[in-house]
């Protein structure tokens, strides 16, 4: 099993969905001390119509990143469809307009200032890896935003929302340690890909999550796809009496560790990693994966519970242009246009920015319509590391994920004081 941190921690996470267009004559920004209403009449905050809510939807699809997204927007479209099917919130549709940021923080800058200015939608979807560039200045004008995420940027804004925090700078959970020693793992190698403050709040997270279960852990160590000799770091684990692969790596470098860790006759009992959770990943690099243990964020599809046909069923419908609906990618794109729904209904029936963000924080049991692996408290949970995940083991022949039983595991947190404080022996 191995684990991976990236400075967006998100190689298969992925968002990418948007809401088409709507006319209306609204003000572009509520500031804090606007009601967004204007007296007993029609609602006046932006993007709300008699008729419609229009919202935005920020994403790469043109970037370094948009191969992660390229589902997200189809799962928003999806969950959006059904909604809209059933009447609208508050008996309003929900639509949506979208721009490509390209993956840089000055495309997500002028892509938000777009669609609040221009467009005047009433909040915003995100992807996960650019929002440092729009970020204050959609909290300075109280934008709501609900996306996955990615970086540390989402730990400092009231106004933005996720169901997992990929880089929480608040705590550590001891789920990976406690899984790892229950597959027999007692000492540990963190591998790692590249530095960057994100990098780092995941290794101390991960490296916390270890010793705390008790597995011993060796050493650290950055790898790239071409200098690397992973020859010798296979040799270098087997010296050392190693048996948990962990750490910060893509799948495609995990793929040259493996064989190299096998023809050394390394005896792993562990390779655990928070990315790999994709069909197509199988059918490139399945076999080489064999018996990683990869932990996500939601329940997986081969579960196959009444949410999943729920959203595989709207996504045939509303979103036919994806012809394998079963993507980690269109998860993140439904989970984020779910929670912002919930937003709305929160918010009432003439919603204003600051209720719906009030309201979202009054959320307290958010799961997703089924798809989480446990409750979450909206009010409490940005910033902090996640305490639970679902897993799934590659097969043996590497063509398929196996959910392990019990799929769903949770940990005991660890400190809630800033990650960088937990002390490393």
């Amino acid at each position: 099993m191995f684990l991976i941190g990236r400075r967006s921690l998100l190689s298969f996470a992925v968002l990418a969905a948007a809401l088409s267009s709507l006319t209306g004559l609204f003000a572009c920004a509520t500031p804090r001390s606007q009601s967004g209403r204007a007296g007993p009449g029609p609602c006046s905050s932006p993007g709300v119509a008699g008729d419609e809510v229009k919202i935005g939807l920020l994403f790469d699809d043109s970037g370094p990143t948009s191969a992660a997204y390229r589902t997200f927007r189809a799962g928003v479209e999806a969950r959006l469809g059904v909604t809209n099917a059933a009447g609208g919130v508050h008996g309003r549709k929900i639509v949506y307009v979208w721009r490509d940021d390209a993956g840089s923080p000055n495309g997500n800058r002028a892509g938000a200032r777009e669609l609040v200015q221009d467009e005047k939608v009433f909040g915003l979807l995100e992807t996960a890896g650019v929002v440092v560039g729009s970020a204050q200045y959609l909290d300075d004008l109280e934008v709501p935003v609900v996306g996955l995420a990615g970086d540390v940027t989402w730990n400092d804004h009231d106004n933005m929302f996720s169901w997992h925090y990929y880089s929480a700078t608040r705590g550590s959970s001891s789920v990976w340690g406690d899984f790892v020693r229950s597959q027999g793992g007692t000492r540990a190698l963190i591998v790692n890909t590249e530095l960057s403050d994100a990098t780092e709040i995941f290794y101390e997270k991960l490296r916390s999550s270890l010793l705390t279960a008790g597995v011993h852990v060796e050493a650290s160590f950055t790898v790239t796809a071409k200098t690397t000799s992973f020859e010798a770091l296979a040799a270098q684990m087997k010296a050392a009496r190693l048996n948990t692969l962990a750490g910060i790596v893509t799948p495609d470098i995990l793929a040259q560790i493996l064989p190299a860790v096998r023809d050394a006759g390394v005896n792993l009992k562990t390779v655990i990693a928070p990315f790999g959770y994709d069909p197509a990943l199988l059918k490139q690099l399945g076999p080489t994966l064999a018996g990683t243990v990869i932990y996500i964020n939601f329940v997986p599809f081969e579960v196959n519970s009444p949410a999943h046909q729920r959203m595989i069923d709207a996504m045939t419908r509303y979103a036919p242009q994806v012809q394998s609906p079963a993507q980690d990618s269109a998860v993140f794109g439904w989970l984020s246009a779910d929670m912002f729904l919930r937003g709305l209904e929160a918010a009432g029936p003439c919603p204003t920015r600051l209720e719906f963000i009030q309201g979202l924080h009054g959320v307290h049991n958010y799961n997703g319509d089924g798809l989480l692996p446990a409750p979450i408290d909206l009010a409490t949970n940005r910033g902090k590391a996640a305490n639970c995940y679902d897993f799934v083991r590659v097969s043996d022949d590497g063509g398929r994920f196996l959910p392990l039983d019990p799929v769903a595991r949770c940990g005991t947190p660890i400190n809630d004081i800033p990650i960088n404080n937990i002390p490393v022996s």
